[in-house]
């Protein structure tokens, strides 16, 4: 609903108290009269009569059921594509966010950890309640099946009737028993780890790195980013000591009223990622997360008021933050004056990454921000924080922002060691495409990256072999690149 997937549903326009209806606002694909439905006074619609005896009956939207999701699920449930589903306020799956004891699968109270599945079909749609914080959270121990298709994707929205509107519901919460740097390695086997959650959804954290959230493909997140209090937001993914077992592919969050993709702690990896529209950080991590992105095109909004990444390790020191971005294209927009913000003892390794200013912006001055609250000459030339054919195209010289970096003999980046920066325009076309000759033909080996760069956490199993600089490949067909035909019209 309100998006490519719905097709039914585009140009819906509803006025009912209480709950609303959905309009793609896509009328490329098929106009529809406004709806008639509910109460009891003719139409189409009136009370669902599909809905499943755990889920409560809502009045109809345009003749198609409407059924309310239960504010605690525990055992396995599947939402159906002929239903809407929707979330009137948190809606959280399994018991794992309790305490949990020494014993991983065991709560502090003795009682078990129960693992639900929820399991989403393609094409459903789940809608939030306008300003209530409908969110949807997945404890330890439970999963999340959600796996649409290029042409029936999954989509995350508010029940308002129209695709625009940041901050109008809450958003998805993945907590997992992953590492996370406020619980120690040394405290394994002696302290429960139990990390206070994003979103106010109690407890996330072990020390599984393997551990599995479920799957998450072909997904949309849309108008998200519940605001409890100023600096006390909800993004519109959240992964909270998220596990590699987990699948996240494919998946686009746009128009969050707080960062797109947040990433606490853990060891998850994504790939395919669309973030779009989002008014704070488009992607962000801290905590110590070490996993992997591949594939990820960011297009900051012109309103945003953070960065397109926001990186820091925070919590502990016990490890840093280490994660590995390759093939990715970031465009800077709104009014942070920087496009990569490294803090608090950060390291990461971007490999093949475009920084890129939208045009008209005159707020953003750098592409790289190092900042001298932990991140040191020492963190880079011991190989923490790398940039490997990295093109920069920013208003100041090198793209970096001068005298950063605590006593650097220089005052920029580039003259420090393990980088690879390109000072150039990558020359984006329409399709996000480089037509810079410096972004062809430029191979990630990750082998002899991880052989240069020991602490490096780039995952060879994971990470696609590439032969260029960007999130889209120069050469491809525009037809056939990985983000046509499944995410939000009009957003890019």
């Amino acid at each position: 609903m309100k998006s490519a997937n719905k097709m039914l549903f585009t140009a819906i326009t509803i006025a009912l108290s209480g709950i609303y209806g959905c309009s793609g606002g896509d009328e490329t694909f098929i106009d529809i009269d406004a709806p008639t439905f509910g109460g009891g006074s003719g139409g189409s619609g009136g009370i669902s009569l599909t809905c499943p005896e755990w889920a409560a009956a809502r009045p109809q939207i345009d003749g198609q059921d409407v059924c309310q999701l239960p504010a605690t699920i525990l055992v396995d449930r599947t939402l159906t594509s002929d239903i809407i589903w929707f979330m009137e306020s948190r809606v959280t799956v399994g018991n794992g966010n309790k305490e949990m004891s020494l014993v991983e699968g065991t709560l502090e109270t003795g009682d078990a950890v129960v693992t639900p599945t929820l399991t989403i079909e393609p094409g459903t749609d789940v809608i939030g309640k306008t300003n209530e914080f409908a969110s949807l959270v997945i404890t330890r121990g439970a999963k999340i099946m959600a796996n649409g298709t290029a042409e029936d994707p999954i989509v995350f929205s508010s029940d308002d009737p129209d695709d625009t509107g940041a901050g109008e519901w809450g958003g998805i919460i993945l907590q997992g028993y992953a590492p996370i740097n406020l619980c120690t390695a040394a405290e394994q086997g002696n302290v429960a780890c139990n990390v206070v959650s994003e979103g106010e959804s109690e407890f996330a954290g072990g020390y599984t790195p393997g551990d599995g959230s479920g799957e998450m493909t072909y997904v949309i997140i849309n108008e998200g980013g519940y605001r409890f209090a100023e600096g006390n937001e909800i993004n519109g993914l959240s992964l909270v000591a998220v596990g590699s077992d987990t699948v996240l592919d494919y998946i686009q969050i746009n128009g969050n009223a707080d960062d797109g993709i947040e990433f606490y702690g853990g060891t998850v990896n994504a790939k395919h990622l669309v973030l779009t529209g989002n008014q704070d950080d488009s992607l962000d991590w801290d905590e110590g997360w070490t996993g992997n992105i591949q594939y990820l095109l960011s297009i900051q909004d012109e309103l945003a008021t953070g960065s397109s990444i926001e990186a820091d390790t925070r919590g502990t020191s016990d490890f840093a933050s280490l994660p590995t971005i390759a093939n990715a294209t970031f465009i800077g927009d709104g009014t942070f004056p920087s496009i990569f913000r490294f803090k608090d003892e950060t390291g990461g390794f971007l490999l093949n990454v475009i920084a890129d200013v939208k045009d008209g912006n005159t707020s953003v001055e750098y592409c790289v921000d190092v900042e001298d609250d932990g991140v040191t000459e020492e963190n880079i030339n011991d190989g923490e924080l790398v940039f490997n054919n990295v093109i920069v195209n920013c208003p100041t010289e090198f793209g970096v922002k001068p005298g950063v970096i605590t006593n650097a003999g220089e005052d920029d980046l580039l003259s420090l060691a393990n980088t690879t920066v390109i000072e150039a325009d990558p020359d984006l076309d329409g399709n996000y495409q480089p037509q810079n000759v410096a972004a062809d033909g430029v191979a990630i080996a990750v082998p002899t990256f991880n052989g240069n760069f020991p602490v490096s956490t780039a995952d060879d199993a994971f990470l696609d072999d590439t032969d260029y600089i960007g999130a889209v490949d120069p050469g491809e067909d525009p037809n056939t690149l990985w983000y046509v035909g499944w995410t939000l019209p009009g957003t890019l």
